[in-house]
């Protein structure tokens, strides 16, 4: 961030609400006739590129409200989301600094991977619960429309909110 000032936590923090209700009600918006297109989750696209750019994570209670409320808002299984979200931004932040020392396609593929394996988790415990679960074919129109918004949002948190990542690891560093 050369010549611009870091935002406190505070600020990022209500940043980061801020968003995240715009991209909640961003999947509202009907994409297209009779519902052949699916939005992406935008939500889970803004959680994990901000975790990875953020100097410190978001706190807990910001993301499983987050979560909760997507949940709710859009008619999904409500806490398997938001346990999703909240598991996909922990590990992200856990392997943040490996990420940053990768090119940007690998932390898309490692996103998209995040999130499959959300889809994955969620369809098992619906399945289990003998609930009833989205189609396979559901599913992955999902995981596509979010994969391919992915740089997206990421390109709009590096740029449009000023998060970068403050320095890339070294390649030893990464190892241990």
């Amino acid at each position: 961030m050369s010549g611009a000032r870091a935002l406190s936590r505070p600020a990022r923090t209500g940043l980061l609400l801020l968003l995240g209700v715009v991209a909640i009600h961003a999947a509202l918006i009907p994409l297209g006739p009779g519902g052949m297109l699916v939005p992406p989750d935008l939500l889970y696209c803004l959680v994990i590129a901000w975790v990875l750019r953020a100097p410190d994570a978001p706190p807990v209670w910001l993301l499983v409200g987050l979560g909760l409320a997507a949940d709710i808002l859009l008619s999904r299984p409500i806490g398997l989301g938001a346990l999703g979200l909240l598991l996909a931004a922990e590990v992200a932040g856990r392997n943040r600094i490996l990420l940053r020392g990768l090119p940007f396609p690998a932390e898309w593929a490692a996103a998209a991977i995040g999130y499959a394996l959300i889809l994955a988790g969620i369809y098992a415990a619906l399945r289990l619960t003998f609930a009833e679960a989205p189609a396979p074919y559901d599913l992955l129109r999902y995981l596509v429309a979010t994969a391919l918004a992915y740089p997206l949002v990421a390109l709009a948190v590096a740029w449009g909110v000023r998060l970068r990542t403050a320095e890339r690891a070294h390649p030893r560093e990464r190892l241990t």
